[in-house]
């Protein structure tokens, strides 16, 4: 029997990034160039219907389906993450602690390059599109993207872990640009090495808070400052 495959190696995870963050990238390269064309807006960019919602949902699920296949034709050995998503005592302590972190960074960056123009939607603009659509798609999301960067990106013998772990920043930024160059740093730079730092020094090691911080950052907004000095 062929023993099942525990580190991945540089093409897998080339592969890997083009199934699953192929098509985003283009698309927030076609966004991020209309955005200094000024064709489109911020606003516009970041603004998602229902509809759009679940169009995500779908199209990142058939994503997603093909990265398991391929690690499946690998002979990938899953149980290499599923030991590291589980229910723990500290659970909502951790996801809650990660993502004012991460919020409250992001407001730090915010102040610092922006005077805290909001780069979030306020509360009255948040709440009423808080749907089914939003909220399902934020906990794939979440899963999505994570799984991906903490786990593809780290399922390398550890000698390598520093270099997937920069390319992990580079992947994150490059799909984020339709929110514009700075914000996709923040987001990829910023978010993906506090995730980083926290998921290797944070014993023992749990992918799950990191998909549920992740999911209510794509609710709420990476921001706390925004909602306390509008309301």
């Amino acid at each position: 029997m062929k023993e099942k495959l525990t580190c991945l190696k540089w093409f897998d995870i080339l592969i890997l990034t083009l199934i699953m963050f192929g098509e985003g990238i283009y698309n927030s390269t076609l966004q991020y160039i209309a955005l200094t064309n000024q064709t489109t807006t911020l606003e516009e960019n970041l603004t998602f219907s229902s509809f759009q919602n679940y169009q995500a949902l779908v199209i990142q699920s058939i994503w997603l389906l093909l990265a398991f296949l391929y690690l499946v034709f690998r002979n990938f050995d899953f149980s290499v993450w599923t030991r590291h998503i589980k229910l723990e005592k500290w659970l909502a302590v951790k996801v809650i602690s990660l993502f004012l972190i991460s919020a409250l960074a992001m407001d730090l960056y915010s102040l610092i390059s922006y005077n805290l123009s909001p780069l979030t939607p306020s509360l009255s603009q948040i709440f009423p599109k808080i749907d089914l659509s939003l909220l399902l798609y934020s906990l794939l999301n979440g899963f999505y993207e994570e799984i991906f960067f903490l786990g593809v990106c780290l399922t390398f013998k550890p000698q390598y872990i520093k270099w997937t772990f920069l390319y992990s920043l580079i992947i994150r930024c490059s799909f984020h640009t339709y929110q514009g160059l700075g914000n996709a740093l923040a987001l990829g730079l910023l978010l993906g090495s506090i995730f980083f730092i926290c998921y290797q020094k944070w014993k023992p090691q749990n992918l799950l808070p990191f998909f549920l911080a992740h999911a209510l950052a794509d609710i709420f907004g990476l921001t706390i400052l925004t909602y306390l000095f509008y309301y």
